[in-house]
């Protein structure tokens, strides 16, 4: 029942609010806010209790939040 509510519903519902935000926000901020998934599951297994990342995932994690520093900072005025 856990993989078919995961494989299904949950699915779904990231598809469906994916879409919801991509007809309001702009295309960048909405991938931006795709590449934070992964990050998104790593932090939720560590509350989990799974224990922490290797240094090397980590750092990836880091990286991400970097390129989405550099996604979602504001465009400078053009002259």
């Amino acid at each position: 029942m856990t993989i078919l509510y995961t494989a299904i519903f949950a699915s779904a519902l990231s598809f469906f609010l994916l879409r919801y935000a991509a007809l309001r926000l702009p295309s960048s901020k909405v991938m931006a806010y795709t590449y934070l998934v992964p990050s998104w599951v790593i932090l939720v297994e560590y509350a989990a209790g799974r224990g922490a990342p290797p240094l090397a995932v980590t750092g990836g994690i880091a990286l991400t939040m970097a390129a989405l520093a550099l996604l979602l900072k504001p465009e400078a005025p053009r002259p």
